[in-house]
């Protein structure tokens, strides 16, 4: 059609027009030049516009066409389906859970006697040992009851000497009244001889009140020498100074008001205090190792080993106290750390574990699309188990090994065969 158009343009560009009455020659061939030029400017539009036609329709023909083809092939092959191989979980559980750091041992010292600090030899931080002297307590009503009990104590020695001395005379003196009375019993009254028996009587029971007295006195001295021994703050065990609230010059009382002096922690071992949960409750045995970490250093780990528990579940959590003892001979840990605590339990059942995804709860129950040999589609009810969220357990009716359909849906029905495609996993 192209070429009949392009002949048509040619035959009129040689043919002569006719000239208009009226006009001469010139203008004639002019007026007949501007029709030739329209005319080719006519065809030229016409076959770009037929070219441009022809440039945006083919390939769009050609893509039509490959879409077809793709189309039907894909309509011919099964459909592609998201596929998990049921494994077994492991013998072992590693769980992480949150544990509080606390000191082995802990004390608060407070005042015990009545007085003004002395002297202050330790503050926060200072590491001290067993005895070591900390601060110093200047009581001295204390130590003038001390020497008035001491000179007390002389005193019914002196007067335990005295008795004793009083209570020999009186029994020489009713022996010989005795053996002169059976001599002749006319040299002494019976009167004379009951006076000195009472009076042996008397002295001998002084000599036991002395000693009474020295008992008490002695007990008194002991009293004050404790309150006296009090004056002296002592660590009662090797450990850091974590608090300290006293000066020199404070009044200390020994009373309920009285106020905290130091806090001493023992740290070079942490108590590390756990709440397991039910589930792993009876998997927790003293003596078992723990990992222990902080969460800003998840890679370096503090060996520990659970030394007890509290043996019965808090109703209110249903968790089980548990401790952990850390050795901490470099002080990386401190008291009052929130630490993560790592076990490893020891399973009894190995249940299968797949993907919640692939779960298809009906009426009947849950169940699973598992495929067979050809990769057929078969659902099968299963028993579940625990629910991790993005796993769960199936305790029966699926086998380890076996392929289970990730999302099988509502349009893959019973006996389709499909094209397997293994789940990617990170």
């Amino acid at each position: 059609m192209l070429q009949s158009f392009t002949e048509i343009v040619a035959k009129n560009q040689n043919r002569q027009l006719p000239a208009a009455p009226g006009l001469s020659t010139a203008e004639g061939e002019s007026r007949l030049r501007a029709g030739r030029r329209v005319l080719v400017i006519g065809a030229v539009a016409v076959v770009a516009l037929v070219g441009a036609l022809a440039v945006g329709t083919l390939p769009r023909l050609r893509q039509q066409q490959r879409l077809d083809a793709a189309a039907t092939q894909a309509a011919a092959q099964p459909p592609r389906v998201t596929v998990v191989i049921a494994r077994r979980m492991s013998s072992s559980a590693e769980r992480i859970l949150p544990g509080n750091a606390l000191p082995l041992v802990e004390a608060s010292l407070y005042p015990r006697a009545t007085g003004y600090v002395s002297r202050r030899l330790v503050d926060i931080g200072d590491r001290v040992k067993p005895g070591q002297l900390l601060a110093l307590i200047s009581a001295p009503d204390i130590d003038d009851q001390l020497a008035q009990a001491r000179s007390n104590l002389e005193l019914s020695r002196a007067n335990l000497k005295y008795a004793q001395a009083n209570a020999h005379l009186a029994k020489i003196s009713l022996a010989r009244f005795q053996d002169l009375y059976k001599k002749d019993p006319g040299a002494v009254s019976q009167l004379e001889l009951d006076q000195y028996g009472a009076k042996f009587d008397a002295t001998t029971a002084q000599v036991a009140s002395s000693v009474a007295s020295i008992g008490v006195n002695e007990s008194t001295v002991q009293r004050f020498t404790d309150l006296q021994s009090f004056e002296k703050i002592t660590a009662p065990f090797a450990g850091v100074i974590t608090a300290r609230q006293v000066e020199i010059g404070d009044l200390a009382t020994a009373d309920s008001t009285a106020r905290l002096l130091f806090r001493l922690m023992r740290t070079d071992t942490l108590r590390v205090f756990v709440n397991v949960p039910q589930a792993f409750a009876t998997s927790v045995m003293v003596g078992e190792e723990a990992a222990v970490y902080r969460r800003e250093e998840p890679h370096k780990l503090y060996p520990g080993k659970v030394t007890r528990t509290a043996q019965a579940l808090d109703p209110s959590t249903r968790t089980l106290l548990t401790e952990v003892d850390v050795p901490n001979p470099k002080d990386e840990l401190r008291p009052g750390m929130y630490l993560q605590v790592k076990f490893v339990f020891d399973r009894k059942l190995f249940p299968v574990m797949i993907p919640a995804a692939a779960l298809a709860i009906r009426t009947q129950g849950p169940r699973v699309a598992v495929l067979d040999d050809q990769h057929g589609v078969q659902y099968r009810h299963v028993e579940l188990g625990r629910d991790y969220g993005a796993e769960v357990q199936v305790v029966a009716g699926l086998k380890e090994g076996e392929q289970v359909v990730v999302n099988p849906g509502d349009d893959l029905p019973e006996g389709t065969i499909v094209e397997p495609v293994p789940l990617l996993t990170k």
